[in-house]
């Protein structure tokens, strides 16, 4: 593995292969990964609004980890690792509210805070210290007023801190974004293809023309523009026509379209039509396999987008299904070692920059 260890990724994206076939095959790499990168990262948790009331809850799982966040009495959001501290029963499933967090197998429960509330039995044995079966703390911060995330490593530097200028953009980018929310439900979609291998073709509208006809015969492709900015990068264009074989968008509608990626693992997005956001999580299952998470936002009260809606589930969405898995099927050929980005300087549609800026920040947080 040492000599496989042996990837450079120039800094000048005309310059540089991709990243090797290995590292989307390898299990014991992404046994290194999860302790190099996903657990020392941001990721996407739930939305503001599920946690309105003291007692509301979400949980999300992280490979082998599962988190629960939920809002306290006294307000603040707060992460766990959802693990009872007796016997290591899960907590919670799903989302809800639990004013009090009790757990099924043995009944111990455990305040809002995380401290311990009752141990059944416990009170007849002297030396038993309920600080000592807290629930362990995960770190949460809530991104542009509207997503709460956590990370697992105590010591990472916050988002405000390092994504702060990407809040900023979303928010300004996003039509109505202050009167958006949140859905109910998500959505998940499991494919057989690396979590990188679907990353790397969210990255980049090179493969549009060819793999989705319908959106690059909806959008003014010649205007698409892609940019790199720190932890994160961008995608944007407009309405070329106003109907075509995708969804027809109405005269006045949003003619704007918007992706942004927040390293390692969320994408923000919207289409034309009516105001509308999706939040997508992509998390590994396995080496080979990984899901796909949505969370919806739209205006309270309006109509569903219907055709937008089953374009992006029934169209595009497959499409990229299908992409994904042909190269993850790739990769394993021994015919196969690494490629070549092709690069805009302009960063017009054929540019594969956030592709190369992605692979960048991954070989910088595997230590390549």
């Amino acid at each position: 593995m040492d000599g496989l260890r042996q990837v450079r990724i120039h800094e000048d994206p005309a310059q540089s292969d991709t990243l090797p076939g290995w590292v989307y095959t390898s299990e014991a790499h992404l046994a290194d990964e999860r302790e190099r990168l996903f657990f020392r990262t941001w990721h996407y948790a739930g939305a503001v609004d599920e946690l309105a009331a003291p007692g509301d809850y979400v949980t999300v799982r992280l490979l082998d980890q599962s988190i629960l966040v939920m809002r306290g009495r006294d307000g603040a959001i707060r992460g766990f690792f959802n693990v009872c501290q007796h016997r290591a029963h899960e907590l919670l499933e799903g989302s809800g509210n639990a004013r009090v967090v009790t757990c099924p197998y043995h009944a111990w429960s455990y305040h809002d805070d995380g401290s311990l509330r009752t141990a059944r039995g416990a009170e007849r044995q002297p030396h038993f210290s309920a600080d000592r079966f807290c629930l362990k703390p995960v770190r949460t911060e809530v991104f542009a007023g509207k997503f709460v995330f956590f990370n697992l490593d105590p010591l990472a530097a916050g988002l405000a801190e390092t994504a702060g200028d990407l809040a900023a953009d979303i928010m300004a980018g996003t039509p109505d974004f202050d009167r958006l929310k949140p859905l109910p439900g998500r959505t998940p979609r499991a494919m057989q293809a690396n979590w990188k291998v679907v990353l790397d073709n969210f990255h980049e509208c090179y493969h549009c023309g060819p793999a989705h006809p319908a959106f690059a015969d909806l959008i003014d492709m010649a205007g698409y523009r892609t940019t790199v900015s720190g932890l994160w990068s961008a995608q944007k264009g407009q309405l070329g026509r106003h109907e075509n074989k995708a969804y027809t968008v109405a005269p006045g509608a949003n003619a704007l379209t918007a992706f942004w990626f927040l390293w390692p693992t969320t994408t923000f997005g919207f289409l034309p039509g009516s105001p509308s956001l999706t939040v997508t999580s992509i998390l590994p299952q396995t080496v080979g396999t990984s899901v796909r998470r949505y969370h919806g936002f739209a205006l309270p009260g309006a109509e569903p987008d219907e055709a937008k809606s089953a374009y992006g589930q029934m169209v595009l969405g497959p499409e990229d299904i299908a992409i994904c898995e042909s190269v993850q099927r790739g990769l394993a050929s021994r015919g196969y070692t690494a490629g070549r980005y092709v690069h805009d300087p302009e960063g017009g549609q054929t540019t594969e920059a956030a592709v190369h800026h992605f692979h960048r920040l991954y070989a910088g947080a595997m230590g390549f």
